[in-house]
Protein backbone atom coordinates (compact mmCIF):
# COMPACT_ATOMS: atom_id res chain seq x y z
CA UNK A 1 0.00 0.00 0.00
CA UNK A 2 2.88 2.51 1.33
CA UNK A 3 4.81 1.70 -2.29
CA UNK A 4 1.39 2.59 -4.50
CA UNK A 5 1.10 5.62 -2.52
CA UNK A 6 4.41 6.84 -3.23
CA UNK A 7 3.91 6.26 -6.74
CA UNK A 8 0.64 8.21 -7.07
CA UNK A 9 2.64 11.15 -5.07
CA UNK A 10 5.55 11.58 -7.58
CA UNK A 11 3.11 10.99 -10.69
CA UNK A 12 1.47 13.99 -8.88
CA UNK A 13 4.36 15.53 -8.46
CA UNK A 14 5.58 15.32 -11.84
CA UNK A 15 2.73 16.45 -13.31
CA UNK A 16 2.31 19.72 -10.94
CA UNK A 17 5.86 20.05 -12.09
CA UNK A 18 5.26 19.69 -16.03
CA UNK A 19 2.20 22.04 -15.51
CA UNK A 20 4.38 24.63 -13.86
CA UNK A 21 6.84 24.56 -15.93
CA UNK A 22 3.87 24.71 -19.05
CA UNK A 23 2.97 27.84 -17.02
CA UNK A 24 6.48 29.25 -17.16
CA UNK A 25 6.93 29.03 -20.67
CA UNK A 26 3.44 30.55 -21.55
CA UNK A 27 4.56 33.47 -19.06
CA UNK A 28 7.95 34.28 -20.84
CA UNK A 29 5.89 33.70 -24.21
CA UNK A 30 3.47 36.82 -22.88
CA UNK A 31 6.01 38.45 -21.68
CA UNK A 32 8.31 38.48 -25.12
CA UNK A 33 5.13 39.39 -26.78
CA UNK A 34 5.09 42.75 -25.03
CA UNK A 35 8.04 43.61 -25.71
CA UNK A 36 8.44 42.63 -29.16
CA UNK A 37 8.17 45.79 -31.37
CA UNK A 38 6.95 45.74 -35.01
CA UNK A 39 8.62 47.54 -38.09
CA UNK A 40 7.52 48.89 -41.12
CA UNK A 41 8.10 50.20 -44.28
CA UNK A 42 5.83 52.50 -46.41
CA UNK A 43 4.94 56.18 -47.12
CA UNK A 44 3.02 59.46 -46.48
CA UNK A 45 0.27 60.88 -48.46
CA UNK A 46 -0.76 63.98 -48.43
CA UNK A 47 -4.61 64.57 -48.02
CA UNK A 48 -5.69 68.12 -47.68
CA UNK A 49 -4.39 70.71 -45.49
CA UNK A 50 -3.38 69.35 -42.07
CA UNK A 51 -3.84 65.88 -43.17
CA UNK A 52 -1.94 62.94 -43.83
CA UNK A 53 -2.35 59.43 -44.49
CA UNK A 54 0.07 56.93 -43.53
CA UNK A 55 0.40 53.65 -45.72
CA UNK A 56 2.25 50.29 -44.55
CA UNK A 57 3.73 48.99 -47.44
CA UNK A 58 5.10 45.75 -45.42
CA UNK A 59 6.51 44.51 -42.69
CA UNK A 60 10.41 44.32 -41.73
CA UNK A 61 12.65 42.69 -39.75
CA UNK A 62 14.25 44.53 -36.89
CA UNK A 63 17.56 43.60 -38.60
CA UNK A 64 16.50 45.32 -42.06
CA UNK A 65 15.18 48.58 -40.01
CA UNK A 66 18.46 49.24 -38.40
CA UNK A 67 20.26 48.48 -42.28
CA UNK A 68 17.84 50.94 -43.29
CA UNK A 69 18.51 53.93 -40.41
CA UNK A 70 22.38 53.28 -40.17
CA UNK A 71 22.86 53.55 -44.31
CA UNK A 72 20.42 56.95 -43.93
CA UNK A 73 22.13 57.90 -40.95
CA UNK A 74 25.76 57.84 -42.90
CA UNK A 75 24.60 61.71 -44.27
CA UNK A 76 25.25 62.87 -40.19
CA UNK A 77 29.13 62.22 -41.05
CA UNK A 78 29.24 65.06 -43.56
CA UNK A 79 26.79 67.29 -42.21
CA UNK A 80 28.44 67.55 -38.52
CA UNK A 81 31.60 69.04 -40.26
CA UNK A 82 29.80 71.38 -42.73
CA UNK A 83 27.62 73.27 -39.72
CA UNK A 84 30.55 73.67 -38.09
CA UNK A 85 32.44 75.11 -41.06
CA UNK A 86 29.49 77.34 -42.57
CA UNK A 87 29.37 78.68 -38.95
CA UNK A 88 33.20 79.65 -39.44
CA UNK A 89 32.72 81.15 -42.85
CA UNK A 90 29.88 83.19 -41.68
CA UNK A 91 31.01 84.34 -38.67
CA UNK A 92 34.41 85.56 -40.82
CA UNK A 93 32.34 87.14 -44.07
CA UNK A 94 30.28 88.68 -41.54
CA UNK A 95 33.75 90.64 -39.55
CA UNK A 96 35.14 91.28 -43.24
CA UNK A 97 31.68 93.11 -44.85
CA UNK A 98 31.35 94.76 -41.09
CA UNK A 99 35.06 96.03 -41.50
CA UNK A 100 34.77 96.74 -45.32
CA UNK A 101 31.75 99.27 -44.31
CA UNK A 102 34.03 101.05 -41.59
CA UNK A 103 36.47 101.88 -43.93
CA UNK A 104 33.83 103.21 -46.74
CA UNK A 105 31.30 105.06 -44.07
CA UNK A 106 33.16 105.67 -40.72
CA UNK A 107 31.56 108.99 -40.30
CA UNK A 108 27.99 107.79 -40.58
CA UNK A 109 29.22 105.37 -37.26
CA UNK A 110 29.45 106.09 -33.73
CA UNK A 111 33.00 105.24 -32.49
CA UNK A 112 31.66 103.59 -29.27
CA UNK A 113 29.34 100.87 -31.17
CA UNK A 114 32.50 100.29 -34.17
CA UNK A 115 34.49 99.29 -31.43
CA UNK A 116 32.18 96.81 -29.67
CA UNK A 117 30.74 95.33 -33.00
CA UNK A 118 33.73 94.46 -34.97
CA UNK A 119 35.55 93.08 -31.83
CA UNK A 120 32.26 91.03 -31.21
CA UNK A 121 32.41 90.02 -34.95
CA UNK A 122 36.28 89.09 -34.75
CA UNK A 123 36.10 87.39 -31.58
CA UNK A 124 32.97 85.06 -33.13
CA UNK A 125 35.47 84.17 -35.78
CA UNK A 126 38.59 83.09 -33.60
CA UNK A 127 36.20 81.26 -31.92
CA UNK A 128 34.70 79.23 -34.69
CA UNK A 129 38.35 78.59 -35.77
CA UNK A 130 39.09 77.02 -32.61
CA UNK A 131 36.22 75.11 -32.89
CA UNK A 132 36.39 73.95 -36.35
CA UNK A 133 39.84 72.34 -35.19
CA UNK A 134 38.55 70.97 -31.88
CA UNK A 135 35.64 69.37 -34.46
CA UNK A 136 38.18 68.02 -36.89
CA UNK A 137 40.10 66.44 -34.52
CA UNK A 138 37.10 64.91 -33.05
CA UNK A 139 35.59 63.74 -36.20
CA UNK A 140 38.47 62.22 -38.09
CA UNK A 141 39.02 60.17 -35.40
CA UNK A 142 35.64 58.91 -35.22
CA UNK A 143 34.66 58.41 -38.60
CA UNK A 144 37.94 57.37 -39.95
CA UNK A 145 41.01 56.04 -38.21
CA UNK A 146 44.42 57.11 -36.60
CA UNK A 147 45.95 57.60 -39.43
CA UNK A 148 43.70 60.52 -40.43
CA UNK A 149 43.69 62.25 -37.43
CA UNK A 150 47.57 62.41 -37.80
CA UNK A 151 46.96 63.53 -41.52
CA UNK A 152 44.68 65.82 -39.79
CA UNK A 153 47.11 67.07 -37.17
CA UNK A 154 50.11 67.37 -39.52
CA UNK A 155 48.02 70.04 -41.63
CA UNK A 156 47.30 72.07 -39.08
CA UNK A 157 50.85 71.73 -37.21
CA UNK A 158 52.12 72.79 -41.18
CA UNK A 159 50.26 75.77 -41.72
CA UNK A 160 50.80 76.75 -37.96
CA UNK A 161 54.53 77.01 -38.45
CA UNK A 162 54.85 78.19 -42.02
CA UNK A 163 52.31 80.48 -42.14
CA UNK A 164 52.33 83.84 -40.01
CA UNK A 165 48.31 84.79 -40.66
CA UNK A 166 47.23 80.88 -39.56
CA UNK A 167 49.33 81.17 -36.50
CA UNK A 168 48.22 84.69 -35.31
CA UNK A 169 44.64 83.60 -36.12
CA UNK A 170 44.83 80.56 -33.66
CA UNK A 171 46.77 82.33 -30.95
CA UNK A 172 44.37 85.96 -31.04
CA UNK A 173 41.85 84.00 -29.52
CA UNK A 174 44.01 83.12 -26.29
CA UNK A 175 44.23 87.17 -26.59
CA UNK A 176 40.62 88.01 -26.53
CA UNK A 177 39.95 84.94 -24.05
CA UNK A 178 42.12 86.44 -21.93
CA UNK A 179 43.77 89.60 -22.00
CA UNK A 180 41.62 92.02 -24.44
CA UNK A 181 39.99 93.03 -27.26
CA UNK A 182 41.95 93.19 -30.26
CA UNK A 183 40.61 96.03 -31.96
CA UNK A 184 41.23 98.99 -29.98
CA UNK A 185 42.31 101.92 -32.56
CA UNK A 186 40.04 103.53 -34.88
CA UNK A 187 41.52 105.82 -37.55
CA UNK A 188 39.84 108.18 -40.25
CA UNK A 189 42.46 110.01 -41.98
CA UNK A 190 42.91 112.07 -45.41
CA UNK A 191 45.62 109.51 -46.76
CA UNK A 192 42.89 106.86 -46.91
CA UNK A 193 44.04 104.50 -43.93
CA UNK A 194 40.73 104.22 -42.18
CA UNK A 195 39.32 101.57 -40.34
CA UNK A 196 39.37 99.81 -36.85
CA UNK A 197 42.48 98.46 -36.00
CA UNK A 198 44.92 96.12 -33.59
CA UNK A 199 47.60 98.11 -31.97
CA UNK A 200 51.32 96.32 -32.19
CA UNK A 201 51.97 97.95 -28.45
CA UNK A 202 48.68 96.25 -26.64
CA UNK A 203 48.97 93.37 -28.69
CA UNK A 204 52.91 92.95 -27.51
CA UNK A 205 52.10 93.42 -23.41
CA UNK A 206 50.61 89.57 -23.89
CA UNK A 207 52.89 87.65 -22.70
CA UNK A 208 51.41 84.19 -24.44
CA UNK A 209 52.44 84.83 -27.71
CA UNK A 210 55.36 82.39 -28.32
CA UNK A 211 56.82 82.80 -31.23
CA UNK A 212 54.04 84.57 -32.52
CA UNK A 213 55.87 87.71 -30.86
CA UNK A 214 58.61 88.27 -33.51
CA UNK A 215 56.09 87.80 -36.41
CA UNK A 216 54.02 91.00 -33.83
CA UNK A 217 57.04 92.50 -33.59
CA UNK A 218 57.72 93.05 -37.72
CA UNK A 219 54.26 94.12 -38.07
CA UNK A 220 53.01 98.17 -38.95
CA UNK A 221 52.11 99.72 -35.13
CA UNK A 222 48.47 99.53 -37.01
CA UNK A 223 47.68 95.89 -37.50
CA UNK A 224 44.52 95.21 -39.83
CA UNK A 225 42.93 91.91 -39.07
CA UNK A 226 40.91 91.66 -42.61
CA UNK A 227 43.89 90.23 -44.53
CA UNK A 228 44.75 88.20 -41.64
CA UNK A 229 41.51 86.59 -41.08
CA UNK A 230 41.31 86.49 -44.73
CA UNK A 231 44.14 84.47 -45.75
CA UNK A 232 43.08 81.68 -42.39
CA UNK A 233 39.63 81.25 -44.04
CA UNK A 234 41.88 79.40 -47.07
CA UNK A 235 43.80 77.43 -44.48
CA UNK A 236 40.27 76.17 -42.84
CA UNK A 237 38.95 75.74 -46.41
CA UNK A 238 41.62 73.55 -47.37
CA UNK A 239 40.88 71.01 -44.47
CA UNK A 240 37.10 71.22 -44.79
CA UNK A 241 37.79 70.36 -48.54
CA UNK A 242 40.09 67.38 -47.09
CA UNK A 243 37.62 65.98 -44.94
CA UNK A 244 34.40 66.10 -47.58
CA UNK A 245 36.62 64.17 -50.16
CA UNK A 246 37.23 61.76 -47.56
CA UNK A 247 33.86 61.18 -46.24
CA UNK A 248 32.37 61.47 -49.65
CA UNK A 249 32.40 57.61 -50.58
CA UNK A 250 30.48 56.26 -47.23
CA UNK A 251 27.88 59.49 -47.54
CA UNK A 252 27.52 58.79 -51.49
CA UNK A 253 26.81 55.58 -50.38
CA UNK A 254 23.55 56.37 -47.54
CA UNK A 255 22.32 58.87 -51.06
CA UNK A 256 22.22 56.18 -53.09
CA UNK A 257 20.37 54.09 -50.51
CA UNK A 258 17.74 56.65 -50.44
CA UNK A 259 17.74 56.66 -53.94
CA UNK A 260 16.85 52.78 -54.10
CA UNK A 261 14.23 53.19 -51.46
CA UNK A 262 12.48 55.56 -52.96
CA UNK A 263 12.66 53.93 -56.39
CA UNK A 264 11.10 50.89 -54.49
CA UNK A 265 8.49 52.93 -53.17
CA UNK A 266 6.19 53.74 -55.99
CA UNK A 267 8.84 57.11 -56.55
CA UNK A 268 7.38 58.11 -53.31
CA UNK A 269 9.30 59.73 -49.86
CA UNK A 270 9.07 56.55 -47.37
CA UNK A 271 8.82 56.59 -43.98
CA UNK A 272 9.87 53.96 -41.47
CA UNK A 273 7.72 53.08 -38.70
CA UNK A 274 7.40 50.93 -35.27
CA UNK A 275 4.85 49.69 -33.24
CA UNK A 276 3.68 47.30 -30.31
CA UNK A 277 0.67 45.54 -32.09
CA UNK A 278 -2.44 46.12 -34.53
CA UNK A 279 -4.17 47.10 -31.66
CA UNK A 280 -1.81 50.40 -31.00
CA UNK A 281 -1.17 50.68 -34.71
CA UNK A 282 -4.83 51.67 -35.12
CA UNK A 283 -5.37 53.85 -32.29
CA UNK A 284 -2.57 55.89 -33.91
CA UNK A 285 0.08 55.07 -31.40
CA UNK A 286 3.44 54.59 -33.78
CA UNK A 287 6.56 56.11 -33.79
CA UNK A 288 7.51 57.47 -37.28
CA UNK A 289 10.88 58.54 -38.49
CA UNK A 290 9.90 60.61 -41.63
CA UNK A 291 12.97 60.67 -44.19
CA UNK A 292 13.65 64.59 -45.27
CA UNK A 293 15.59 64.68 -48.58
CA UNK A 294 16.67 68.13 -48.46
CA UNK A 295 19.77 67.22 -46.28
CA UNK A 296 20.45 64.96 -48.72
CA UNK A 297 20.11 67.20 -51.76
CA UNK A 298 22.23 69.19 -49.60
CA UNK A 299 24.76 66.67 -49.61
CA UNK A 300 25.31 65.84 -52.78
CA UNK A 301 25.66 69.42 -53.92
CA UNK A 302 28.58 69.85 -51.55
CA UNK A 303 30.18 66.73 -52.85
CA UNK A 304 29.20 67.77 -56.78
CA UNK A 305 31.27 71.03 -56.32
CA UNK A 306 34.41 69.40 -54.83
CA UNK A 307 37.18 70.57 -56.76
CA UNK A 308 38.66 67.04 -56.56
CA UNK A 309 35.18 65.11 -57.07
CA UNK A 310 33.46 64.07 -60.04
CA UNK A 311 30.40 61.84 -59.84
CA UNK A 312 29.40 59.62 -62.62
CA UNK A 313 25.35 60.32 -63.06
CA UNK A 314 23.91 57.03 -64.14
Amino acid sequence: MKKEKVKKLEKRMQLVNKNQKKQEKAVARIRSWKKQMFYGYGYREFIKKGEHKLTIKKHITKEEYDNHTTRLSEINKLNAMTNVYNLLDRNGKEFLTYSTKIKEQLEKYNEDSIGLEANRLLINYLSSLSMFIDYGEKYNKKYFDKEKLKEFQKNTNEFYDGHVSYRFMVLMRNYALHYGFPLSIIKQSISGLNGIFASKEALLQFKAWKHVKEDIGKMPNLISLDIHVEISMMFIKHLYDNYVYDIAPVVLKGIEHLNNMIKTNEEKIPILVTFKNKEEFKRGNISVNFIKTKPYQDALKIIDNHPSINIIKK
